[in-house]
C-alpha cells in the first residue's frame, strides 16, 4: 500500500491544521463575546464560512487529495476576505480573530504550494 497523500507535506499540513484549529475558536469566542445585533452579523458573515470549513478540514484527509486541498483553497479565501470585512468593523475588539484568521491564509497557502 503506498503512502498517504499527504505524506510529502505533512508539516505544512499539520500547521495548516492547528491553524484551522485556531481559527475556528477564536472565531466561535468572539461570536459567543457579541450581543445580537448589526455587529454581530457583520461578524457572522464574516466568520461562518472560515470557522465552518475550518471544522470540517481534519474530516477530509482520509479522501482524495484533491477535496482537501479544494476545502484548503476555500478556507484561505473565505478566511482572507474575513478578516479584510473584520478590519473595517468599529466598536468591536477583532485584533485576536484577525490574527487567527491571517495565521491560518497564511498556513493555508503555505500547504497549498507545498502540495504542487
Amino acid at each position: 500500500m503506498g503512502d498517504a497523500w499527504f505524506t510529502d507535506v505533512a508539516d505544512e499540513l499539520a500547521r495548516c491544521l492547528v491553524d484551522a484549529r485556531h481559527c475556528a475558536e477564536t472565531g466561535e469566542r468572539l461570536l459567543e463575546s457579541t450581543e445580537p445585533g448589526a455587529q454581530r452579523k457583520a461578524l457572522l458573515d464574516a466568520l461562518i464560512a472560515p470557522i465552518a470549513v475550518s471544522r470540517v478540514l481534519i474530516e477530509l484527509i482520509d479522501y482524495p487529495p484533491q477535496l482537501a486541498l479544494a476545502a484548503t483553497r476555500l478556507l484561505a479565501d473565505t478566511a482572507d476576505e474575513g478578516a479584510l470585512t473584520l478590519e473595517s468593523l468599529d466598536g468591536v475588539d477583532t485584533a485576536a480573530a484577525i490574527g487567527a484568521l491571517r495565521h491560518v491564509v497564511s498556513s493555508a497557502r503555505a500547504l497549498l504550494d507545498a502540495a504542487r
